[in-house]
């Protein structure tokens, strides 16, 4: 099965926004010639820093491996065998043994994207059919909703031809990388900025 990757299309998006603000930001800072508004540079990095490592660059990737969770400062993968739940109260996550891993890149719908994505063929079959099970959270067209639909059905797969053997989940790792590129970027930038603050202030 070809492996998918699913980033958050609203934070996209959003990152799309701050990015834009951040140059407008240093754009009107240097056109000014204002050397109280120095901290506007630090400040303006770290705003499209925030949007990319934030917004951008988290997804949810699944594959003949696991799911793994691309979160703002860390990673998670979790391997087929070590899953045993799949939940969408507040966003996509995933239940092991041990932990409960959420996905930054698949929150749960708000209120209005709800509203829309009830009107799904989908949607209103299943609703129509009485299913309890159907969160909010699931709903299709959603994006919790679509990436739990697709972890759901590759884990029913394999768990139907034997590619997952059951009563393993206690004794397979879930490995977590921090994202050490990412932490010193906030941090550098946040100290910069403040300095900057502290400097012209």
């Amino acid at each position: 099965m070809p492996a998918v990757t699913l980033p958050s299309r609203f934070n996209r998006i959003m990152a799309i926004v701050l990015g834009v603000l951040s140059i407008l930001a240093v754009v009107a800072a240097a056109t000014s010639g204002d050397l109280r508004l120095l901290p506007a540079y630090p400040g303006a990095a770290l705003l499209a820093f925030v949007a990319w490592a934030a917004l951008w660059r988290p997804y949810v990737r699944i594959d003949g491996e696991g799911v793994t969770l691309r979160n703002v400062t860390h990673s998670v993968l979790v391997p087929w065998a070590a899953l045993i739940q799949v939940e969408t109260r507040y966003a996509l996550t995933l239940r092991t043994p041990r932990h409960a891993f959420a996905a930054w890149a698949a929150p749960a719908p708000g209120f209005l994207t709800a509203l829309r994505a009830r009107r799904r063929d989908g949607n209103r079959e299943a609703q129509a059919a009485g299913d309890s099970r159907l969160r909010v959270g699931d709903l299709i067209g959603t994006e919790s909703g679509d990436a739990a639909l697709i972890v759901r059905e590759r884990w029913r797969a394999l768990v139907e031809s034997g590619g997952v053997l059951g009563g393993t989940a206690d004794d397979i790792t879930v490995r977590r990388r921090w994202d050490t590129v990412v932490i010193g970027g906030l941090l550098a930038l946040t100290a910069l900025t403040v300095w900057a603050l502290v400097a012209t202030s």
